[in-house]
């Protein structure tokens, strides 16, 4: 069996996570970089993981991290004056949050703002 390269792994795991979050009637998820790298199983340096500059990358789908908005994510975070990130807010893009709001109509719900 071959291993996953870390793309694959990025992709498998925003994937999951939107389908989760779908099937959780879940809008958006606040995750912290340590369990960001310990669900995705990545190789990336923790230093890496913790600086906003690949975070803004994977925010705006820049190049190699475009697999989060890709997966249908817009991400939120806060940097620390020193460029650290320690958590990440993934919501449901415009797209998938229409779906979701059409689930919770039928349902007779309201989506949580």
């Amino acid at each position: 069996m071959a291993t996953q390269t870390e793309r694959t792994r990025w992709k498998a795991w925003a994937e999951s996570l939107r389908q989760t979050m779908m099937v959780g009637l879940t809008p958006s998820v606040t995750k912290t970089i340590v369990e960001i790298s310990a669900e995705v199983g990545t190789n990336k340096a923790s230093k890496t993981l913790h600086s906003s500059k690949f975070w803004r990358s994977c925010q705006h789908g820049e190049g190699s991290n475009d697999i989060l908005t890709k997966a249908g994510f817009d991400l939120e975070f806060q940097e620390s004056e020193d460029g650290c990130v320690v958590e990440v807010t993934l919501r449901l893009n415009s797209t998938w949050l229409a779906i979701l709001e059409r689930v919770f109509e039928k349902k007779g719900l309201r989506l949580p703002k």
